[in-house]
C-alpha cells in the first residue's frame, strides 16, 4: 500500500513538472525585422587625404552580401571592381585602382547587404573619403520614368554624368562599335520610384544620361532604353538647405532633373510570317503597320483583309483546295517581299486532302450578347460572303420576349463582306431572342452558315457615365500645325478611347463609359502621323511630349464629368 502511495505521488510530481516545463517554454521573440546597423568604419567615413587601398564597415550583427558586383556603385568609377567580402561582422573592401588626388570618392551600397539571419536588406549606405584636402558638398537629383506611362521602369536603370567635352565625343561616336566606352564622371542606379541622387560631387556642369544597360557595359547601344537631357545639369551645393512642405529639403530637391526614358525605334519593317493556315487561307503578319498593301498572287484569284491594327493580313484564295501559292507583297512602309507558300498537313490529322476539305469551315456569330444601347447588333463572319449573301427582308427572325411578338427584318452586308448589320431597332433595357436559319448566308467557297438562336439584353443609357475634356494651349508654343492625340485609358492602362483634335482649344466627348476609374493623356503628335512616336537618340530627338490629367477620375453610371487638361505644363 505504501508502494502504491509512493507511485502515485512521483506521478503527479512529474505531471506537474512536465505542465510547468511545457507553459514556461520561450517563444524565441518577435521576429527581426530591421536592417543592420553601421557600428563604426576603419577609417571613419568622410576621411580626408585617404592614402589606404581598403576600408572597413563594422555591423551590429552578421551580415551577407548580395550580387556586390552590381550593386556597390562608385564614384568616379573606378576601372578595375573592387574586391568587396564579408569579413567578421562587417564588409571590408579592397581598391585595386591608383586613386587620382584630390578627388571625392563615394561607394554606395544599395541592397547589397543584409542581416545573416532573416535578410533584412539595407537598402542604402553610402561611404566617402577624399584623396585631398576636403570633401565635395555638391549634388545633383532626379528622376528617370517611362516617355509614355511616367512610371518608372521595372529594369535596374542606371544614370550616368558625363562632363561636357567627354559628352560631345560620346555623342558624334553612338553607334560605333570601335568607339571606346564613355568616361564617366559619376554613375549611379535609380531607386524603384525612379529616383536618384548623386551626392559629394565636384561644382560642374554636366551632360546627363539614364539607362537600361543589358550587357553592363558601360556603352548606350542600338536598341537600349535611353534618355537624356536637352540642356547640361549643374550640382548645387548639399549645404544650402530650404523649408519646402515643413520638411528641409536641400536646394536641389527643389529643382530635381526629370529624364524621360524611351526604347528607340530600331526595328526596320519586315515580314514575320507567312503560311496557309488552312484549304485557300494564308495569314501573313508584318513587324510593323502595313499602310497601303498591294498584294499580287501571280494569277490566282484572291481576297484579302487587314486587321485593326493593320500587322496581320489574310488572305484567301476563291480555290478553296489550293495548296500552294506565290504571293508578292508590297507596302509604302517598307516591304518589297515574294513568298512561295505551299500547304504542310499536320501530322496526325488525317490525309491530306481530308485536312484541306476540312480545313477553314465557315462561323457566323453575333458580336454582341449584350448589346449597348448606342451599338448596332452584327453579324461577324470568318470568311467573306458570297455575292448571294445580301439584304433580306426576311432573313433575321427577331422575337420580343417581353410580350413573344415576331419581326422578320434585314441583315445588311457591308463593303468587307465580313459583317452584316441587322436592322432593327432594339430598345434600351429589353430583351429579345434572334434567330437565323441555316445557310442564309453563303461565304464565297459556297458554304452556308449553320443555324443561329441567340438570347440578346440591351442596356440602357442610365448604366454609363458620360466625360468632356476641355484641352487647352494657352501659351501657344506648340508646333502651329500639330495634332492632338487624346486618349483616355482604363484601370489596365489600355486605351479605351482616342478622339484627335486640330486646335489650340477644343472639347473631347468621351461617351457611354462603363462605371470604374479611368486616366487622361494628351500626346502632342507633332509629325501628324496619328500615333505616339518614340525618341531618336543618336540625332538628339526627344519622344513626343505626353500630357497627363494629374487625377484619376472615377466615371459613375448616369453623370456627366467635365474635365480640363492644359498642354502648355
Amino acid at each position: 500500500m505504501r508502494d502504491r502511495i509512493r507511485f502515485i505521488a512521483v506521478f503527479l510530481i512529474v505531471a506537474l513538472v512536465a505542465g510547468c516545463a511545457k507553459q514556461g517554454m520561450p517563444t524565441g521573440g518577435p521576429k527581426d525585422t530591421q536592417p543592420p546597423k553601421v557600428q563604426r568604419s576603419l577609417p571613419d567615413s568622410r576621411t580626408l587625404s585617404f592614402a589606404d587601398n581598403q576600408f572597413y564597415i563594422e555591423f551590429d550583427e552578421y551580415v551577407v552580401l548580395k550580387d556586390a558586383d552590381n550593386n556597390v556603385l562608385v564614384s568616379p568609377p573606378l576601372k578595375n571592381k573592387p574586391e568587396i567580402k564579408t569579413k567578421g561582422r562587417g564588409v571590408q573592401v579592397k581598391i585595386k585602382d591608383t586613386l587620382a588626388e584630390n578627388t571625392t570618392y563615394l561607394f554606395q551600397f544599395k541592397d547589397a547587404i543584409a542581416d545573416f539571419n532573416e535578410g533584412n536588406l539595407l537598402p542604402s549606405l553610402e561611404y566617402v573619403f577624399s584623396t585631398g584636402s576636403y570633401i565635395d558638398s555638391m549634388t545633383v537629383r532626379g528622376r528617370v520614368v517611362d516617355a509614355l506611362t511616367f512610371k518608372p521602369r521595372e529594369e535596374a536603370v542606371s544614370v550616368w554624368l558625363m562632363s561636357l567635352a567627354e559628352a560631345e565625343r560620346f555623342m558624334t561616336t553612338y553607334g560605333d562599335s570601335a568607339a571606346p566606352a564613355p568616361k564617366l564622371a559619376y554613375a549611379t542606379r535609380c531607386n524603384k520610384d525612379g529616383s536618384f541622387v548623386f551626392n559629394y560631387m565636384a561644382p560642374g556642369k554636366y551632360r546627363i544620361f539614364a539607362v537600361v544597360d543589358e550587357n553592363k557595359n558601360r556603352q548606350i547601344e542600338p536598341g537600349e532604353s535611353v534618355a537624356f537631357a536637352m540642356d547640361e545639369v549643374e550640382s548645387k551645393n548639399m549645404k544650402d538647405s530650404v523649408i519646402v512642405d515643413s520638411v528641409l529639403r536641400s536646394a536641389a530637391d527643389t529643382e530635381p532633373v526629370e529624364l524621360l526614358i524611351f526604347t528607340p525605334n530600331t526595328d526596320k519593317q519586315r515580314v514575320t510570317g507567312g503560311d496557309f493556315t488552312a484549304s485557300g487561307k494564308v495569314r501573313l503578319t508584318t513587324l510593323l503597320p502595313m499602310e497601303a498593301p498591294v498584294v499580287d498572287a501571280g494569277g490566282e484569284d484572291v481576297m484579302w483583309r487587314l486587321n485593326a491594327k493593320r500587322d496581320t493580313l489574310t488572305l484567301w484564295t476563291l480555290r478553296e483546295k489550293c495548296d500552294s501559292l506565290r504571293l508578292v507583297v508590297r507596302d509604302r512602309s517598307g516591304i518589297a517581299d515574294t513568298l512561295q507558300l505551299r500547304w504542310r498537313p499536320k501530322r496526325g490529322k488525317g490525309t491530306a486532302m481530308a485536312q484541306m476539305q476540312l480545313g477553314g469551315g465557315f462561323e457566323m456569330k453575333l458580336n454582341n450578347k449584350t448589346l449597348p444601347f448606342y451599338d448596332t447588333l452584327s453579324l461577324v463572319f470568318n470568311t467573306p460572303l458570297g455575292g448571294e449573301s445580301g439584304a433580306r427582308d426576311s432573313l433575321v427572325q427577331v422575337k420580343f420576349l417581353k410580350d413573344s411578338s415576331v419581326v422578320y427584318c434585314a441583315a445588311v452586308v457591308d463593303s468587307s463582306l465580313m459583317r452584316a448589320r441587322i436592322v432593327y431597332d432594339f430598345k434600351q433595357g429589353e430583351k429579345y431572342k434572334v434567330a437565323i436559319a441555316k445557310d442564309c448566308f453563303k461565304d464565297i467557297y459556297g458554304r452556308g452558315n449553320d443555324s443561329l438562336s441567340v438570347a440578346v439584353s440591351v442596356t440602357k443609357a442610365e448604366e454609363y457615365g458620360n466625360l468632356t475634356v476641355e484641352v487647352r494651349d494657352s501659351t501657344l508654343l506648340l508646333p502651329p500645325d500639330y495634332i492632338t492625340i487624346v486618349q483616355l485609358l482604363d484601370e489596365k492602362e489600355a486605351v479605351v478611347a482616342s478622339e484627335n483634335a486640330f486646335a489650340n482649344v477644343f472639347k473631347t466627348p468621351f461617351p457611354h463609359l462603363k462605371p470604374g476609374k479611368y486616366r487622361v493623356r494628351a500626346i502632342v503628335d507633332e509629325n501628324r502621323n496619328g500615333k505616339w512616336d518614340t525618341g531618336d537618340f543618336a540625332a538628339g530627338i526627344q519622344p513626343e511630349r505626353v500630357v497627363y490629367l494629374p487625377k484619376t477620375l472615377d466615371i459613375r453610371a448616369n453623370w456627366d464629368f467635365e474635365e480640363k487638361l492644359e498642354l502648355s505644363k
